[in-house]
């Protein structure tokens, strides 16, 4: 949406200057002038160590105190004569990157006043469907995560960004060493799979390049809550859920192959693989997959399966 309002300004500039004779310059002045001007800080989430560097600091970073968003920050560092290092503080009610005030007060008077942007830590709920879709571009180029893990391997997918390439990265505590892990360079979507521990993990998804517009990520660790089911062959021996961005239905694969699990044939496995649509849980019935077999074609090629390297395979 953004980049479709600066290409719209941007042909309105042109067609201005087609009918008025204005000059180039005057276009990129109207293309810097629409620009955001505050300033991207390295992580930006609440909890991170962040440096700001700027020669109006000079004589102000001795005993000052940091706000951003009007919360005070903690962690407040004079590195340099103009250099300052503080805790970003969580900041109530926002939920998207955003540009907030960031002031240094000395004894109670603003000595210096700008914007930067802020980058919530958003809680996401593992194995279930979210609608949220998140910004993302190559100026405002990461996000954050928080989830829940198990002592499990789990399978992260971001689809839906058609026209830039992001990267996944995890840590496991506050300013933690950033893990890469999901690096295909694939426009569109992008996923892969690892073992974590069970506590909490912090996500970060970053734009490596591209447009910029916006993602859905989702985090699995067995079968997906659905979006939508189906089942396969007749009699049904699979049946798929698939995550989708909600709402969760009540007729999914629990509910279609109970008939089969009455009459004897109970689920052998699940499969759960990322694709350019997000997660699917693929579920194996008696009448025709042993767990060994479903665990084959789940996880290694040529069994009728899709990105098997990236999926998780759960025998039961």
């Amino acid at each position: 949406m953004r980049t479709l309002i600066l290409v719209s300004i941007l042909l309105c500039l042109i067609e201005c200057k087609k009918k008025n004779s204005s000059n180039t310059e005057e276009i990129l002045l109207g293309l810097f002038l629409i620009q955001p001007t505050d300033l991207i800080l390295e992580l930006g989430y609440p909890g991170s160590q962040n440096q700001i560097q700027n020669g109006d600091f000079t004589g102000k970073t001795s005993g000052v105190t940091v706000k951003v968003g009007g919360v005070a920050a903690t962690g407040v560092t004079e590195v340099s004569s103009d250099t300052i290092r503080f805790t970003m503080p969580t900041i109530p009610g926002i939920t998207e990157n955003t540009a907030v005030e960031f002031t240094i007060e000395k004894e109670g008077t603003v000595v210096y006043s700008t914007k930067v942007r802020y980058r919530p830590l958003l809680s996401w709920t593992i194995n279930s469907p979210n609608s949220t879709y998140r910004y993302i571009d190559g100026r405002d180029n990461k996000s954050f995560f928080q989830i829940t893990a198990t002592t499990a391997t789990h399978v992260f997918n971001t689809f839906g960004h058609g026209g830039s390439d992001l990267d996944i990265y995890y840590f496991t505590s506050l300013n933690g060493t950033l893990i890469p892990f999901a690096e295909k360079r694939r426009t569109g979507a992008d996923f892969n799979r690892i073992a974590l521990n069970a506590g909490t993990v912090y996500i970060m998804v970053k734009h490596i390049s591209g447009f910029g517009g916006t993602y859905n990520l989702q985090v699995a660790n067995a079968g997906v809550v659905a979006s939508s089911s189906a089942t396969l062959y007749t009699p049904a021996s699979l049946c798929y859920d698939t995550m989708g961005t909600g709402p969760a239905i009540s007729n999914h694969c629990g509910v279609l192959m109970d008939a089969t699990v009455q009459a004897g044939f109970a689920r052998t496995g699940r499969c759960t693989y990322p694709g350019d649509e997000g997660l699917t849980t693929r579920n194996y019935y008696q009448n025709g997959f042993g767990t060994a077999y479903a665990q084959n074609t789940c996880l290694n090629p040529g069994g009728g399966s899709s990105n098997e390297a990236e999926s998780i395979f759960l025998s039961n």
